[in-house]
């Protein structure tokens, strides 16, 4: 399958930068890593971006910490693997990915327990992560982008 265009980030230039200091102020959050890893290859996973799942995957087969849990991120409700944190931001980033009820999709005792496992930066880190995986997967899909070409 061919691209259907050149990646977007690298026909407006000014674009990336900006997703740079972004996942950079969401890196600073003080939101785990290895949440940042597993949220991300849950949106790729759902979906089906291709070039995300591989960027995930690749990344965790080469850092110890994550290489043995990874695996279970499709089936993360039925696995033992996973901390009560890590399962609550999954389980907000399939709501925020699905958004089936629009403003209701994200349902308050979802949010409460995003409350009670994590304080506003990293709540607010989380929704960015989502959100931009979200963004970068749907780009990734209607271009066609199997490869970073940046």
């Amino acid at each position: 399958m061919q691209p259907r265009m050149k990646n977007p980030v690298m026909v407006l230039e000014k674009v990336n930068p900006a997703i740079q200091t972004m996942m950079s102020a969401i890196r600073e959050s003080g939101l785990s890593p290895d949440i940042i890893d597993f949220v991300g290859l849950r949106v790729g996973q759902m979906n089906n971006c291709e070039l995300c799942i591989g960027l995930h995957m690749t990344k965790a087969l080469n850092d110890p910490a994550l290489k043995d849990r990874i695996q279970f991120v499709l089936d993360w409700r039925e696995s033992a693997v996973f901390t009560e944190a890590e399962r609550v931001a999954m389980e907000l980033a399939e709501a925020i990915t699905e958004l089936k009820d629009r403003y209701n999709s994200v349902q308050d005792a979802l949010w409460k327990k995003v409350e009670n496992q994590f304080n506003e930066k990293e709540r607010a880190g989380l929704v960015l992560a989502i959100s931009a995986v979200n963004m970068f997967t749907r780009v990734n899909v209607a271009t066609r982008q199997e490869t970073l070409n940046l």
